[in-house]
């Protein structure tokens, strides 16, 4: 297993989604929130929810926030 600072991803999306994402996701997909939330958990690249989670995370500026934290604990 690596090292928690090496990991370039988090192991779970949903860590990094705004309040509300899941279900957002979810309604837009017609998917169940059960089924979209397994798939963050999943997170392959390919599948419409994980990318939806990505263009979210982006857009929120959870990922570089989530890095700043990272280096402030080493």
């Amino acid at each position: 297993m690596q090292p928690f600072e090496t990991v370039t991803t988090p192991a779970d999306l949903r860590t990094l989604l705004p309040h509300g994402a899941i279900s957002s996701i979810a309604r837009s997909l017609k998917m169940s929130h059960a089924a979209v939330s397994k798939a963050l958990q999943k997170a392959r690249p390919a599948h419409p929810a994980v990318a939806e989670a990505v263009r979210l995370i982006k857009e929120a500026g959870s990922q570089n926030v989530q890095h700043d934290l990272n280096q402030l604990k080493k």
